[in-house]
């Protein structure tokens, strides 16, 4: 393969069914681009959508971006990289080809696909693990194993595994004439430096490209997440512009970007390495473009890729209450106080395990809890959300029914009035089935010596009157 000294790679947005704008997507296409990428996996939304195999995002503005993106690139040439799916199980996997076909066969298009497919065989960890491989947690936490066992193992509904930029690599120089490539679960940035990197740029440069480059407009300001940014990396700098003349770049903009989701201003933890941007340098070169140079790579002793898991813990009702009267506000802490003593003596002949009742009092610390840092101000109105999560649907719904019902009517002291202590917004309120609840029961580094092992990797031909083979 020809290596390039210079690559233009577009953006097209924060995330696949935030949307794309078509304007922005089609003005791109006049710098002779070598790719289009998007990312649209994620864990931000919760565990649910990994347990239940479900797409984060609506069908319909998932299929929405996919069509814009899939048939302006084919109609300019430009091959495409795109995750998609949200939680990068296989069965969103083939929700997102299902899509294409559709989109093929409307628009009389054919297309050829690589597919990466990040949901992980459970006998392949177990076989790991027999031989002795340890699995660390990534983050501290009471749900989590400091190690991975087989008991979290058997137990999650499904486990993905997050795509590194190598297998990307090593799908487009094996096959050179891909119209474009579809992953599951993927590191964001590995997917904007998966073709710098074949194209041989330093790493540091590359990752660093990545990750300014992962949410489109979001590093241009004003921000945004369903608009692109075109980036044109080369030897020893990369430069990004909006395509949009809404928006420019700005070094703050740029920078600010660089910081997302990182706990260290100064590094990122990658697979294989840590992204040092320490030194990096932005630089104004017009009114909306910014050259970016001096991050370095710091590479690690062993690789590892970070598998996600869900398991099941139980199904969900909720409701949600309002409170105004001056009094019941006043003394809304007694008031859930006595009624959780009255609910957890009511279901006492169940096991205690069988449920768990909490609740949130949102306009006093809902959000933050012990950790708030503003002293709480009283206004006119708050409202507390009643959560249970019980080992059955039918359960939770008792629950939760009873124990607002109890919030309702309960006494306390001053009480003027026996009328309803909590307002509902809709009716049926008391009790609101939500449904499965899942939790990340794994969140661990699993050690690797071929980034490329754990991941199956298909050949799509898509026709164009509809219709795939492999």
């Amino acid at each position: 393969m020809l290596r390039k000294k210079e690559l233009r790679i577009f953006s097209a947005t924060s995330f696949m069914g935030h949307g794309v704008d078509k304007e922005s997507l089609e003005r791109a296409m006049d710098y002779d681009l070598d790719f289009v990428i998007a990312q649209g996996t994620t864990t931000d939304a919760g565990p649910y959508y990994l347990g239940a195999a479900k797409p984060v995002m609506a069908e319909e503005a998932l299929r929405r971006d996919l069509e814009l993106i899939i048939t302006i690139a084919k109609a300019n040439g430009v091959p495409f990289i795109i995750s998609a799916g949200g939680c990068g199980a296989d069965g969103t996997t083939r929700l997102v080809l299902d899509l294409i076909e559709d989109i093929c066969s409307q628009h009389s298009l054919s297309l050829k696909l690589g597919v990466v497919w990040s949901e992980i065989a459970k006998d392949y960890l177990l076989s790991g693990l027999k031989q002795g491989k340890r699995a660390r947690r990534i983050v501290p936490h009471p749900a989590l194993e400091e190690n991975l066992s087989a008991e979290s193992v058997l137990q999650a509904e499904r486990i993905v595994a997050q795509v590194g930029p190598e297998v990307i690599m090593d799908l487009w120089e094996q096959n050179p004439d891909l119209d474009g490539v579809i992953a599951g679960r993927s590191l964001d940035v590995g997917l904007y430096a998966a073709i710098p990197l074949l194209h041989g740029f330093d790493k540091g440069l590359a990752m660093h490209f990545g990750k300014v480059m992962e949410d489109g407009a979001l590093a241009a300001t004003p921000g945004s997440g369903n608009d692109g940014l075109l980036g044109i990396i080369r030897e020893d700098h990369f430069d990004v512009r909006p395509t949009n003349p809404k928006r420019r770049c700005t070094p703050e903009s740029v920078t600010g970007h660089a910081f997302y989701e990182r706990s260290d201003p100064n590094r990122e933890a990658n697979p294989g390495g840590d992204l040092d941007i320490s030194q990096a340098v932005y630089t104004q070169l017009d009114e909306v473009t910014v050259r970016v140079s001096g991050a370095r790579w710091i590479e690690a002793p062993a690789y590892t890729v970070k598998l996600e898991g869900a398991a099941k813990t139980g199904y969900r009702s909720i409701c949600i209450a309002g409170m105004r009267d001056p009094q019941v506000v006043a003394n809304v802490e007694l008031i859930l106080e006595e009624s959780r003593d009255i609910v957890e003596d009511y279901f006492s002949y169940l096991a205690e395990d069988s449920y768990a009742l909490n609740f949130k009092v949102y306009g006093k610390d809902a959000v933050l809890g012990p950790f708030e840092p503003t002293p709480y101000v009283q206004g006119h109105e708050i409202c507390v959300l009643i959560d249970v999560v019980a080992e059955t649907q039918k359960l939770a719904d008792s629950v939760c029914s009873f124990a607002s019902s109890t919030i309702s009517h309960h006494g306390f002291p001053g009480r003027l009035s026996t009328a309803g202590n909590i307002a509902i917004p809709f009716s049926p309120g008391r009790a609101v089935p939500v449904g499965e609840v899942y939790e990340f029961s794994i969140w661990h580094a699993w050690p690797l010596d071929d980034p490329k092992e754990p991941f199956r990797t298909t050949i799509e031909t898509i026709a164009a009157k509809g219709g795939r083979a492999q």
